[in-house]
C-alpha cells in the first residue's frame, strides 16, 4: 500500500512538472518602453552608436537610461529627420526603446 502511494505520488509529481511552462520564457520577451529625459551623452565612435538619457521619475528619483542606436533608428528634431551627431547634451528628448535580453535598443528618438 505504501509503495503504491509513493508510485502514484511520483507519477503525479512528474505530470505537474511536464505541464508547468518554463519560467525562462518570460525573461526572453522583448518589451517596448518610452522615456522622456535629458540627453547626457552620445557615443558616435561605438558600433553601434549609443545614447544616454537622464530621466526624472515621478518621485524625483533620477534614472540613467543608455541604449544602442542602430542605423535604422528614427531620430527627429521637431518634424525634421536628424542624426545622432546633431544632438546636444542637455536637450530634452523622448526615446522609445526595446528592452531585450541583449540590452536596450533605441527605436526612435525625438528631440524637443
Amino acid at each position: 500500500m505504501k509503495t503504491t502511494f509513493c508510485s502514484l505520488s511520483l507519477v503525479f509529481a512528474m505530470g505537474l512538472v511536464t505541464l508547468t511552462p518554463p519560467l525562462a520564457t518570460s525573461a526572453t520577451e522583448t518589451l517596448q518602453r518610452t522615456v522622456r529625459g535629458t540627453v547626457m551623452a552620445a557615443n558616435l565612435a561605438a558600433d553601434p552608436q549609443t545614447i544616454v538619457l537622464k530621466v526624472v521619475l515621478p518621485k524625483k528619483e533620477e534614472m540613467i537610461v543608455g541604449a544602442r542606436v542602430p542605423t535604422d533608428t528614427k531620430i527627429m528634431r521637431g518634424t525634421r529627420t536628424t542624426k545622432l551627431a546633431d544632438l546636444k547634451t542637455g536637450e530634452a528628448a523622448e526615446m522609445t526603446y526595446l528592452k531585450s535580453p541583449d540590452g536596450l535598443i533605441a527605436r526612435s528618438i525625438h528631440v524637443h
